[in-house]
């Protein structure tokens, strides 16, 4: 009794007016499901005792039925969400009256109530509360009660495809009807999923939406690769069919986003690279209660290894860049999240050699992470010299500096521009992969890698933003060439593996990052101007400019020379050549570069690509005044 008066109390603790309107909605089921069972029961001729006994006793029943609900916690539901757990929920108070009924009728000497009615009003009884209680989301179900809403494909009728659908049924105020899915797994091939029916595969796309007359496409496929989005984003252009992309399941779990959001494609979602699962302890490992120094920290990469480095608890952390600004606003930011680390800035050019010294001498630095770079593959054409000051040189002052210091780890942020370098930019940080090599031969103390990868998205300069830029102004969007094909990588997914790659040391190693497929420029440039509801061609001009100077049509991650070596992490690669590096040469010709900076930049150039594209330092490198490396197409 104790109990049930505690349930009691929460039951109406909420919107009383409501739990008794939903008492009263039960009674009246239970009052129509013993009218039907004694109709059914004798044929629609009931006798007279029995309908005389059955309003004497029916008050009773009600209350019993209602007693158990409030018992099990019905009326405490939201049934405007209910699920399965809560219709089975309801399922059990019914089943102990109803059997409970049954039992006592056994035994009652005089029975004006047959057996079999009790059980079929009990079978009724269920099925008219369920539907009572879960009329909201019925009626969202009925033909007429979306009349206004878009007709809504499913891509997907997995966990994120199936909880929006449910999502959907059960609030209409969304405007989106599902009508369906697709999917590629063969066994939801022409099966139901709350209702619905799986249509065919990604192949069937054009044929479902023509046939069904769907409105929208929504991609419900976690992780979806790029290649699998833009199959389905250019049937869908074809066919003038918006897609939408769906939030998550995580997101939906933390409350980021709903079903109510369906966001547009974006170009990160054409590319389609998966988020990366790192070996969280072997980083962290390597980074926590350490004093970390980033170079470059202001820039793309920087920034964001600065984040990920400062999320794995060093001891201190040290910023360094020339961009005053950026680097107040990145402590600004990074202060808010820094615990029990230590952050400090530090103005300075990498180039200066004494003042890097100065710096490295004064926090002496466990780990490096050098991201400083001058990266833009046209201006550094036209200034090679800088190319080599900052790239090179900044490179040679730091590791120095290191090694001098005795640092754990030096970890070179290098791009894949430096495999068969065509250009100034990609020949200066082959140059500073030579450097790392050398330092490792002649470093006992500090480790020195470095790790490759390719164009990133959404960098400053890079090519996803140039596009937005200009379809915004209304064109032209400029394509160098429509046989051009990139690798992309994401900002976060390159970061997290070059602190996974700094991880595995191994002085001497260069590290590749998997790049996944290759992309199209121009395919991606007509994408990206259709996802804005326009049309390449006729709304916005694609104009080809030629190769700049310095460009590949394709790029490469791995010389020929080089083979890779699978690692730990499944996304990054060791590469092994073979080749012996004779580090003290590498010295020499670096000095001698030096030596000529400021006074002739063309030589600088022609020489910087000489000594980037020797392989083999073995036989000596005496001639390096020989004919200059001719940039080549690949």
């Amino acid at each position: 009794m104790v109990t049930l008066s505690r349930s009691v109390r929460r039951v109406f603790a909420g919107d009383p007016l409501y739990t008794v309107a939903s008492m009263a909605l039960d009674v009246l089921v239970i009052v129509l499901a013993y009218a039907c069972a004694l109709l059914l029961r004798f044929d629609g001729d009931v006798p007279q005792r029995s309908i005389e006994f059955t309003v004497r006793v029916l008050p009773i029943i009600a209350v019993l039925y209602i007693a158990a609900n409030v018992g099990f916690g019905v009326y405490r539901t939201v049934w405007t969400y209910g699920s399965i757990g809560d219709v089975l929920n309801l399922f059990r108070p019914i089943t102990l009256v109803t059997f409970g009924l049954f039992l006592v009728s056994v035994w009652l000497p005089e029975r004006h109530l047959p057996l079999s009615v009790i059980l079929i009003a009990g079978a009724l009884t269920f099925p008219g509360m369920t539907m009572v209680k879960m009329r909201t989301r019925l009626l969202a179900r009925v033909p007429w009660a979306s009349v206004a809403s878009q007709r809504l494909l499913i891509i997907g009728a997995g966990q994120t495809g199936q909880l929006l659908a449910r999502e959907l049924q059960a609030n209409p105020h969304f405007n989106y009807q599902p009508i369906g899915f697709v999917d590629n797994d063969p066994r939801r091939l022409h099966t139901r999923v709350h209702g619905l029916r799986v249509f065919g595969t990604d192949d069937d796309l054009g044929r479902v939406i023509d046939e069904r007359d769907a409105e929208v496409v929504a991609i419900a496929v976690p992780r979806a690769p790029g290649s699998a989005i833009r199959k389905i984003v250019a049937t869908c252009q074809d066919l003038n069919i918006p897609v939408r992309m769906v939030p998550g399941v995580d997101d939906w779990a933390l409350g980021r986003r709903g079903p109510n959001t369906l966001r547009d494609i974006t170009p990160d979602d054409l590319l389609g690279r998966e988020p990366v699962e790192i070996d969280y302890a072997s980083c962290a490992g390597s980074v926590a209660d350490r004093v970390v120094l980033v170079t470059g920290a202001a820039g793309s990469i920087g920034s964001e290894l600065s984040r990920q480095v400062l999320s794995f608890g060093p001891r201190e952390l040290h910023l360094i860049d020339n961009n005053e600004s950026g680097l107040h606003d990145l402590q600004l930011e990074l202060a808010r999240d820094a615990g029990q680390s230590v952050i400090r800035s530090w103005v300075a050019n990498i180039a200066d050699e004494p003042r890097v010294d100065n710096v490295v001498r004064t926090i002496r630095p466990d780990v490096i992470y050098h991201a400083a770079a001058l990266k833009h593959v046209p201006l550094m054409e036209e200034h090679p010299d800088e190319a080599f000051r900052v790239n090179v040189l900044g490179t040679l002052y730091l590791a120095e500096a290191a090694r001098r210091y005795e640092a754990e780890s030096f970890i070179l942020v290098s791009t894949d521009k430096a495999v068969r370098p065509t250009s100034t930019m990609g020949a200066s940080k082959r140059v500073a992969e030579l450097l790392m090599l050398a330092f490792a031969a002649a470093s006992e103390r500090t480790q020195f890698v470095a790790v490759r990868f390719g164009n990133v998205m959404g960098s400053r300069g890079s090519v996803l933003p140039i596009f937005m830029r200009q379809i915004e102004n209304g064109g032209p969007v400029t394509v160098m060439d429509p046989r051009m094909m990139r690798y992309f990588i994401s900002i976060p997914e390159a970061v997290s593996l070059v602190i996974q790659a700094g991880s595995f040391g191994g002085s001497g190693s260069i590290y590749m990052l998997d790049m996944g497929e290759e992309v199209n420029i121009l395919e991606l440039a007509n994408r990206i101007i259709r996802l804005r509801g326009l049309r390449p061609g006729r709304d916005i001009d694609v104009v080809f400019t030629g190769p700049r100077p310095g460009e590949k049509l394709r790029e490469e991650l791995v010389a020929d020379y080089e083979s890779m070596v699978a690692t730990a992490h499944p996304k990054v690669r060791r590469l092994t050549s073979g080749i012996t590096i004779d580090g003290a040469e590498v010295f020499r010709l670096v000095a001698e570069l030096r030596d000529s900076m400021w006074s002739d930049p063309i030589e600088l150039q022609r020489r910087l690509h000489l000594v980037a594209r020797l392989h083999s330092l073995a036989g000596g490198l005496a001639d390096v005044a020989g004919e200059p490396a001719t940039p080549t197409e690949t």
